[in-house]
């Protein structure tokens, strides 16, 4: 998936039972140990280095527990080519994510990635980041929850998470009390509450690159922004964004790479992003677009790749795109299908094209020679299209000239992959 919020594909290991499953009086049982070899991400036995952390691991892993679901919210992510690994990355959500649960990061000094969705947890609670020397990035986000009839649900997406007006709110303040940790270099703050006026603590931050705002973006913002030499991405959302604020961000000369995820945007808004003169990459994330508001949508002359993922898009508009010469586009959990594949063909710039929870392209649109007639193409990403089988694996091998196809979570057999590596030998087929 090609966005921010996509940054990195990976998957999400679960190893403790439900709550619901053992009395009150049970104790909770041990982190199961990893098979010989270990894995990235779950519980890694070999990188618990003291009863403490164990404490920390076991007592956020139960944190994660919702009841009726299996396995844990809880995410670790380990260093492994450290020995012993490195717990290098942890998320958090939901309710039982405390002050006291978060104050237990002391134990793991090797964080360098900190995220945390709609918990309990307040700006008194975030104290405990001061310890973590070498963190890198800090997200306050509000739990995903998209779903769409038909499809699976993302990855990172929960929508059986119950939505709280009345949980604790991280402010502006904190980042004040953030500041002595330089080592930072991204911080989403989408869920928290921002003032432009707090954001003259950005300055503290040599190395910031990313940022994410929940609040309205003014000359106050843009000025604090430019005074951090680094930041070139930001991520705007879950509110209305107006043109009036994309014109202000076009006075920001270093801005790069712009986000918007689940926000409602005008016609106005849609043609004032031809305004960031400077922007090469544009996200439009679950912002209920369909073919007919493309039309209005403009980019610059340095606009390349352009994610419109989780919209509701059917393919007609795809002619309004081939007027912005793009390189990338990402397309996944949109409503192509083997009647509108025709339209991608009008892309003749586009060199990664993302088609990934497509539902509606089948062996039919596969066989059809639609897409491989896009010699242009370089990579391609077929991810989630659970109709697509080894009846197609005679028309997939005609993508030969491609350097990167995904075929994850297609009814492909093992034996039909290997078909494919073995008939495309320069193109890495990714299963």
């Amino acid at each position: 998936m090609l966005t921010r919020l996509s940054r990195i594909a990976v998957t999400l290991t679960m190893f403790l039972a439900p709550a619901s499953v053992r009395s009150a009086d049970q104790p909770a049982p041990k982190p199961k140990a990893e098979p010989p070899g270990g894995n990235q991400f779950g519980i890694n036995q070999a990188g618990i280095t003291s009863p403490e952390m164990r404490d920390a691991i076991t007592r956020m892993n139960e944190a994660g527990i919702v009841e009726g679901r299996k396995g844990s919210l809880t995410f670790f992510r380990w260093a492994t080519d450290a020995k012993p690994p490195l717990l290098a990355h942890l998320g958090l959500w939901g309710p039982k994510i405390t002050n006291d649960v978060f104050a237990l990061v002391s134990a793991l000094p090797d964080l360098e990635h900190v995220s945390v969705y709609e918990t309990n947890i307040d700006d008194k609670g975030l104290a405990a980041l001061a310890g973590l020397k070498k963190l890198r990035t800090f997200s306050v986000l509000p739990i995903t929850r998209y779903e769409k009839a038909g499809f699976g649900p993302p990855q990172w997406s929960y929508p059986f998470m119950a939505q709280r007006a009345d949980r604790p709110r991280i402010t502006g303040k904190v980042l004040a009390d953030l500041a002595p940790i330089k080592t930072l270099e991204s911080l989403d703050l989408l869920d928290a509450r921002i003032a432009s006026s707090d954001l003259a603590a950005l300055s503290a931050w040599p190395k910031l690159s990313s940022l994410s705002l929940p609040n309205a973006i003014d000359a106050e913002t843009v000025k604090h922004l430019q005074a951090c030499p680094k930041l070139a991405t930001l991520t705007l959302g879950y509110r209305e964004i107006t043109a009036a604020e994309l014109e202000v961000l076009a006075d920001w000369k270093s801005l790069r790479k712009l986000t918007v995820v689940h926000a409602k945007l005008s016609d106005e808004a849609l043609q004032a992003f031809s305004k960031l003169g400077t922007l090469e990459e544009l996200y439009l994330m679950d912002c209920h677009l369909k073919d007919d508001r493309l039309q209005h949508l403009r980019g610059s002359a340095k606009l390349s790749y352009l994610a419109l993922q989780r919209n509701e898009i059917d393919g007609p508009g795809i002619e309004h795109l081939a007027k912005l010469k793009l390189k990338k586009l990402g397309l996944e959990f949109n409503n192509i299908s083997d009647k509108t594949l025709p339209h991608l063909t009008q892309l003749t710039t586009v060199e990664n094209l993302a088609l990934s929870y497509c539902r509606g392209v089948t062996d039919m649109g596969i066989q059809s020679g639609t897409l491989q007639k896009m010699t242009n193409l370089k990579q391609l990403g077929l991810r989630g299209m659970k109709q697509v089988t080894d009846a197609s694996l005679d028309d997939l091998v005609k993508f030969g000239h491609l350097e990167h196809i995904t075929i994850r979570e297609t009814k492909i057999s093992p034996d039909g992959v290997e078909k494919m590596k073995k008939a495309m030998p320069k193109t890495v087929v990714f299963k």
